[in-house]
């Protein structure tokens, strides 16, 4: 009933050498395909973030040419001159100023310009002749 119990045989030698070298290799092997995994992750993220950079510059350029052309043209004579009147109700001298009462700005105003002139009857050729020969004729 008492059995030896079964020897185990480990490995000596060159055979020793042989597991120690490929255990040692396949963990470097796996060190080194994880490394460049993430080596090519992180260039993907910089490249990404690189084109997004270099977008916002394009934006940010193309805005600061804005506020330039802005800055520049609010530096003219014109810009200075229109302000001065539209804030300042500056005019310029020999200019006359026309004030139109609030209840009859309705006249001018351009829907109602446009009512005017789509009531106005077009005249054909041959009446626009007729009235340069004979003189503008009354309708009835």
């Amino acid at each position: 009933m008492n059995k030896p119990a079964p020897k185990i045989r480990l490995p000596q030698g060159k055979e020793l050498r042989a597991r120690l070298l490929v255990t040692v290799g396949a963990v470097l092997l796996v060190y080194m395909v994880v490394s460049t995994v993430q080596a090519i992750w992180q260039n993907y993220q910089i490249d990404k973030d690189l084109s997004t950079l270099r977008e916002k510059n394009a934006d940010l350029k193309l805005y600061n040419k804005y506020l330039q052309n802005l800055i520049a043209y609010r530096q003219t004579d014109s810009f200075k001159d229109k302000e001065a009147r539209a804030k300042l109700n500056y005019q310029k001298s020999g200019e006359t100023v026309l004030i139109i009462p609030a209840e009859d700005s309705g006249r001018f105003t351009e829907g109602n310009a446009r009512q005017h002139e789509t009531t106005t009857r077009v005249l054909t050729n041959p009446e626009k002749w007729w009235q340069f020969i004979f003189g503008p004729h009354e309708s009835a």
